[in-house]
C-alpha cells in the first residue's frame, strides 16, 4: 500500500491510501472462494458455482466485505509503520468510494493525532527535595499509632476532643420540621461523617462538650442514599450527646510486644523508625517525580487536539448535570456554576493532557511497558484497598473496558515518572528553620 499524510488541523491529518490492483483482485478472489465453499446453489455443488452467477447474487456483499477489510488493513499499517499516531477511530472522508476488482483502490480517512513535540533533555536533570530524617518524636508517635490500634474505647467525663467517640441521638430538620431520627449512633470525632451524612462543623461544636451536649450543624447526605427523604439534599442535623467514650492506648508491655513479635522495646522503635523512613522517602520520591514532570511540562510547547478537550470538558460539564439533577438542584443555579468553574476546569484539563504526553514518549524513548501480571497484581492491590473480591473488580473491569485501558496508562505512567526520578539528582534540603520571634521592647528605667 502507499501512504500520502496531510495534515489538515492541528493533531489532525487526513490518509489517503493507494491499494495496488493485484491486492484488490485478491481480496475479490479470496471473498468469492469463502463464498463458493459455504454455500450451495441449486444445479452446483459446493464450490463448483460459476464466478459470473457468485458475483450477481454476492457482489455488493463482497464490495463492501473488501472495502471494509482494505480500509481496515490501511489503517492498521499506517499505525504499525509510524505514518500516524491515532488517538481515537479513524473517520472515512469519502463514504461512497467504491471498489473495483479490476483497479487500484484509493481512499482515504482523517484521524486525530498525537500531539508532535521535541521533548526537552530530561536525564540528568536535577531537583530539590526536603530532607529525609526521623526523629525520636516521629517514632514515638508511631508507636502511640500502634497502641491505640490496638487499645480500648473507654467512658470519660473528660471534655472531646479530636478522636473521641459521642454516642448521639441525631434528627433531621428540614424548614425546622423533623425529616428523620435515629438513636444511639456513634460519632467520631474528625471523622465527618456520621450513618452515611456528611456533616459541616461537627467536629469544632462538639470539641469541649460532654454527655448532655447538644448541638445544630449542616449535613449533606448523596443522591443514592436509601432514605428517601435525606438523599442528594442538604439540611440541619441537631446532635445530642449522650455519652462520650474515649480510646485508651495498649500497655507497652511484654505481651503488647509478643503480639508483633518484638524481643524489646529498642527492637520495637529500631522497626517503627524503619517504617517511617521508608514511608517519608517513598514520599520524597513522588514528589521529586512530580516536581520533575511539572517541570519537564512547562518547558514544552504542545498543540493540543481540540476535540480531545472539548471532550474531556463536556464530560465534566455532563457529570456536574447529572449531580445536579439528582441534587433537585435549579437549571439556573446550575448553569452558573458551570460557567463560573469551566476556565478553571480546562486549564487543569489542558495540564493534565500535556503531563500524559510527555510521559508517554518518556515510556516510549525507554521502552516501558506493562505486562499482564503486573496487570493483575495491579487489580489485587486495588481489590484488597477496597475490601472486595479480586472477582468483583475484574468484573467492574470488564463492564467498562475503558477503565481497564486507564489502570493499564496509569501503571506505565508510574514507569515513566520513576524513570524520570532515577536518570535525576536529588538534592535534599533541611526545611529552613522557624523564624524566631522577635525580642519584647523594654524600656529602660529612668534614674532617680
Amino acid at each position: 500500500m502507499d501512504f500520502r499524510v496531510e495534515e489538515i488541523a492541528p493533531c489532525r491529518k487526513k490518509v489517503t491510501v493507494t491499494v495496488p490492483a493485484e491486492r484488490v483482485r485478491s481480496e475479490f478472489d479470496a471473498q468469492f472462494g469463502e463464498i463458493n465453499e459455504k454455500i450451495s446453489l441449486p444445479g452446483f455443488r459446493p464450490g463448483k458455482a460459476p464466478r459470473k452467477l457468485l458475483e450477481s447474487r454476492f457482489g455488493p456483499h463482497v464490495r463492501d466485505e473488501v472495502k471494509g477489510k482494505l480500509v481496515e488493513a490501511g489503517f492498521k499499517q499506517a499505525v504499525e509503520e509510524k505514518k500516524v499516531t491515532p488517538l481515537g477511530r479513524p473517520t472515512l472522508a469519502e463514504n461512497e468510494v467504491v471498489v473495483d476488482p479490476a483497479k487500484a483502490f484509493e481512499f482515504a480517512f482523517e484521524v486525530t493525532t498525537r500531539p508532535e513535540f521535541e521533548l526537552p533533555t530530561w536525564k540528568g536533570l536535577e531537583v530539590k527535595v526536603p530532607l529525609v530524617e526521623v526523629t525520636d518524636a516521629d517514632v514515638e508517635s508511631g508507636i502511640e499509632t500502634l497502641r491505640m490500634q490496638q487499645g480500648t474505647l473507654e467512658a470519660t467525663t473528660e471534655p472531646l476532643v479530636l478522636g473521641d467517640v459521642a454516642l448521639v441521638d441525631w434528627q433531621v430538620l428540614v424548614d425546622g420540621v423533623e425529616a428523620h431520627r435515629e438513636e444511639g449512633a456513634y460519632y467520631r470525632l474528625g471523622r465527618g461523617v456520621l450513618e452515611g451524612v456528611l456533616l459541616e462543623g461537627a467536629d469544632a461544636a462538639l470539641a469541649g462538650g460532654k454527655a448532655g451536649t447538644t448541638v445544630t450543624v449542616r449535613g449533606r447526605a448523596a443522591p443514592d442514599d436509601p432514605r428517601a427523604a435525606l438523599a442528594g439534599k442538604e439540611f440541619d442535623v441537631r446532635l445530642e450527646v449522650k455519652d462520650a467514650k474515649r480510646f485508651v492506648p495498649a500497655p507497652l508491655d511484654e505481651a503488647f510486644l509478643k503480639r508483633h513479635d518484638f524481643d524489646d522495646v529498642d527492637e520495637l522503635r529500631r522497626d517503627v523508625r524503619r517504617r517511617i523512613l521508608r514511608a517519608k522517602e517513598r514520599e520524597r520520591d513522588r514528589l521529586a517525580e512530580e516536581r520533575l514532570t511539572d517541570g519537564l511540562v512547562g518547558q514544552v510547547s504542545i498543540t493540543l487536539p481540540a476535540e480531545l478537550v472539548e471532550g474531556a470538558v463536556g464530560g465534566w460539564a455532563e457529570r456536574k448535570r447529572i449531580e445536579a439533577q439528582e441534587a433537585g438542584r435549579a437549571e439556573e443555579e446550575l448553569t452558573a456554576e458551570l460557567a463560573a468553574d469551566e476556565a478553571k476546569v480546562r486549564a487543569q484539563v489542558e495540564t493534565d493532557l500535556r503531563r500524559h504526553f510527555v510521559l508517554d514518549r518518556i515510556a516510549e524513548a525507554e521502552g516501558l511497558s506493562v505486562s499482564e501480571q503486573e496487570l493483575v497484581g495491579a487489580v489485587e492491590q486495588m481489590a484488597r484497598e477496597s475490601g472486595r473480591s479480586a472477582g468483583e473488580v475484574v468484573q467492574h473491569f470488564q463492564e467498562d473496558p475503558a477503565r481497564l485501558s486507564e489502570l493499564k496508562t496509569h501503571l506505565l505512567h508510574g514507569k515513566a515518572r520513576e524513570a524520570l526520578r532515577r536518570a535525576a539528582t536529588l538534592v535534599e534540603e533541611a526545611a529552613p528553620a522557624p523564624a524566631a520571634e522577635p525580642a519584647a521592647k523594654t524600656t529602660p528605667k529612668k534614674g532617680k
